[in-house]
């Protein structure tokens, strides 16, 4: 096995921990005065990386040299201002550089621990840059062991950031993803299910019970949809996660996205054993298919009001329909107020296709199209009302979706509707014994 030269390890290692303050020889700096080891493309045909790839390809352990060179050279690169353009691929390029061809177990189980210290610390560094510190979470989530499924123990790290809401959103998300792949890792084994479980669903329970702040409003509904897509993978609901996720159906002040999700994941993840009131949950819904469809609606009649001259009715400045008093009779040449109404959709087809899915997910979530799945399974029986309303939506979804078009998304909303009650009559008959 071939090891690194002491004297140069040493001086490199000096040179970069020093923060590159000082000379350290011939082999320091380059012809141009810039650091040797400024940048990652400069990693990549280093001597010290070939020693270390060849050490690691042939068996042997990871030493103090190689963990050296991980440590002070190889992973101190992803904060390096030089990579910030491309730290992306700096960080894709650590793991297939150092640690996707070890073949000793118990090097590649050391390895990963290294690099796993080394990030963890940087994410907690809150002088670093914030890019720098997701990419490191980033990286946590993407560490595989020999077999090349996610590595276990950095589980329950990306479940602690997860709900730390100490560490900025963009962290936390980035906690989020890793902590997804670990979970979807662990579908169909019993086992690794319970275990990455009892690190999850803590986590995941305080993310629920959060409410998060106006300014992080996009944030806080990633993370809650997020938690709310890995929790039928989990397993079934306990009764305080399904009291949490019933809560969240029911709020109003909550986005339509996440309410959907809400839906679903009661739907797939509850059971007798959540104590789920099935009817109560489904009573939610049909408001929330109507509220969903109104606002497609108006978010692009908002879009088109916003677009218009002067931003209001009328299209012209200040707002005068026609033109503006003792101005050109007629309005402005091409006020949209003069031209003759358009026939184009105001909703976009991607925005159609959206509330399909969104029709379709609430359908299921009150019972399958096979009626195999769904809260009104929850009851002795599902209930009339509850199968015509899950049919209603899921016949929405089918036409919207055959048909992404603004009339058709208004006639969903129309046949969702509950019917208006009669008006009242403008004069009631008198009634028997009244005065004249």
């Amino acid at each position: 096995m071939r090891n690194f030269s002491a004297p140069i390890f040493i001086r490199t290692s000096a040179f970069l921990v020093a923060g590159m303050l000082t000379s350290a020889g011939p082999e320091g700096f380059a012809e141009d005065d810039a650091p040797r080891f400024s940048s990652w493309f400069k990693i990549e045909s280093a001597t010290e990386t070939k020693a270390y790839k060849e050490a690691m390809r042939s068996g042997g352990a990871l030493d103090a040299n190689s963990r050296g060179f991980l440590e002070t050279i190889a992973l101190p690169q992803l904060e390096l201002p030089g990579n910030r353009p491309t730290i992306e691929r700096v960080r894709k390029r650590m793991r297939e550089l150092l640690l996707a061809e070890i073949t000793d177990q118990k090097a590649a189980e050391d390895a990963i621990k290294t690099f796993s210290t080394f990030l963890e610390a940087l994410v907690n560094k809150d002088e670093a840059d914030p890019v720098v510190r997701v990419n490191a979470m980033l990286l946590i989530g993407e560490l595989q062991g020999v077999s090349r499924e996610p590595w276990p123990p950095a589980a329950p790290l990306l479940a602690t950031a997860f709900a730390n809401t100490k560490l900025s959103d963009a962290i936390r998300i980035a906690a989020g993803v890793g902590l997804a792949r670990h979970v979807e890792a662990t579908k169909g084994l019993a086992e690794e299910q319970q275990r990455i479980g009892s690190v999850a669903t803590p986590a995941i329970l305080s993310i629920l019970k959060s409410s998060g702040s106006p300014e992080s409003a996009v944030e806080t509904d990633w993370l809650v949809s997020r938690s709310l897509a890995i929790l039928p993978l989990l397993g079934p609901l306990s009764p305080e996660m399904a009291l949490e996720i019933v809560r969240i159906l029911g709020d109003g002040q909550r986005s339509i996205n996440v309410r959907v999700r809400a839906a679903a994941a009661l739907a797939i993840g509850g059971g007798e054993q959540s104590k789920i009131d099935g009817a109560a949950a489904i009573e939610s819904i049909g408001p929330l298919a109507i509220a969903l469809l109104e606002s497609e609606i108006a978010v692009a009649e908002r879009s088109q009001f916003d677009r218009q001259p002067g931003g209001v009715p009328g299209g012209v400045p200040g707002g005068f329909p026609g033109g503006v008093p003792g101005g050109v009779p007629g309005g402005f040449p091409g006020d949209p107020s003069t031209q003759p109404p358009t026939t184009q959709s105001l909703i976009p087809r991607e925005a159609c296709r959206r509330a399909a899915w969104r029709l379709a997910t609430l359908a299921d979530a009150i019972l399958s199209d096979d009626s195999k799945r769904g809260l009104a399974l929850l009851e002795n029986a599902p209930s009339p009302a509850a199968r015509a309303l899950s049919q209603k939506l899921r016949r929405a979804a089918l036409e919207l979706d055959a048909t992404p078009e603004e009339t058709v998304l208004r006639q969903a909303l129309t046949d969702l509707k509950p019917p208006a009650p009669p008006a009242a009559q403008a004069n009631p008959p008198e009634t028997a014994g009244a005065k004249n």
